[in-house]
């Protein structure tokens, strides 16, 4: 990737960093592209929102998610024994979520499906996805939380809350608020609606810049994004290796 930048803007990518973070960019990113941005954050009651994810797995299972499941599950196995290879089952695909839950069950004989085991697996995975789902959609608030809103060290698009609880109520609270919102900001006026982040006084602890900043190594020509991520490739074998070898190579060329 590196290479690519510097073939491209003739620039390292190291100094494209920089300047994106002078820029008003922080280690996490640069500066927004467009000034006149904003985000629309659809909210409601986290039970309402939970039953509206069991309600969407629910859905998928009467699509005919396990039959797609098993059908992937044979294609995959009819290529592995053609290749006469091993099954790993422990990365890609079969690590996401729909395929981890439903494993045990995917791996059973077809004529073990239909059986009390088979069935009880099939209840637990069923069970075990709308588990993850109902976590993955939590991380995802925290994430925008996180990125968003509590992060006073970069430029960020002003975040708005709209209301879809009761979806009887969507015009009133979720149609009308966002068309004023945009309209509002189209005609150059300050939106009558508060943004979440439009208080940079708000009791939020403010991250460490270097605990995320973004780092460039010069000698492996690599990005790395956090403390932990640096220190680990700094100390490692890999960087090591490659350091000696360009000093082998920078000696080796000019030995004076």
């Amino acid at each position: 990737r590196s290479l690519q930048v510097f073939d491209q803007f003739g620039t390292k990518h190291s100094e494209i960093l920089r300047e994106q973070q002078l820029a008003g960019g922080s280690g996490l990113g640069g500066p927004l592209r467009y000034h006149n941005s904003v985000i629309l954050w659809l909210q409601c009651d986290q039970a309402v929102l939970d039953k509206r994810l069991d309600h969407r797995v629910d859905s998928m299972l009467k699509a005919g998610l396990v039959e797609e499941l098993l059908d992937f599950h044979r294609r995959y196995n009819e290529g592995r024994i053609k290749e006469n290879a091993l099954p790993d089952y422990t990365k890609g695909i079969f690590q996401s979520i729909g395929f981890k839950e439903f494993h045990d069950y995917l791996i059973l004989p077809e004529d073990q499906r239909s059986s009390d085991m088979g069935e009880k697996l099939l209840k637990l995975g069923i069970e075990n996805l709308k588990l993850r789902t109902r976590r993955y959609a939590r991380r995802q608030q925290r994430w925008v939380t996180n990125r968003f809103i509590r992060r006073f060290d970069r430029q960020v698009p002003p975040v708005y809350p709209l209301d879809c609880t009761d979806v009887a109520q969507w015009d009133q609270k979720v149609l009308g608020p966002a068309m004023s919102i945009i309209t509002d900001r189209l005609e150059g006026q300050t939106p009558s609606h508060k943004s979440l982040n439009n208080n940079k006084t708000e009791n939020f602890a403010i991250p460490d810049s270097n605990t995320e900043r973004t780092r460039y190594c010069e000698t492996c020509e690599r990005v790395f994004v956090g403390d932990f991520q640096w220190k680990a490739h700094m100390e490692g074998k890999k960087h090591q290796r490659v350091a000696k070898r360009k000093k082998i190579n920078q000696l080796m060329q000019d030995p004076k």
